[in-house]
């Protein structure tokens, strides 16, 4: 059984300009992995937390941390 649905001609024209800005918008995207090592600082802004909230978990065991090219990083894991 088929069911039809009334749909205002010029909101279902808004949402066909809608979805085609989204899908141009989509195809300019280019996703790549995230780093498996970040700076403190980094590591801080993506999970909402201060730089030394990061370095006493460091200290805690909680989070791996490594020098890398002169700068401390650490293993990121979203999760944590």
């Amino acid at each position: 059984m088929k069911t039809m649905i009334a749909i205002d001609p010029d909101a279902l024209e808004a949402l066909t300009v809608e979805l085609q800005r989204l899908h141009k918008r989509l195809d300019q995207v280019e996703m790549a992995p995230r780093p498996e090592w970040i700076t403190i600082d980094d590591c801080a802004a993506l999970i909402g937390k201060h730089r030394k909230t990061i370095t006493r978990r460091i200290k805690a065991g909680e989070i791996e941390a490594r020098e890398m090219c002169g700068e401390r990083m650490v293993r990121f894991n979203p999760d944590a």
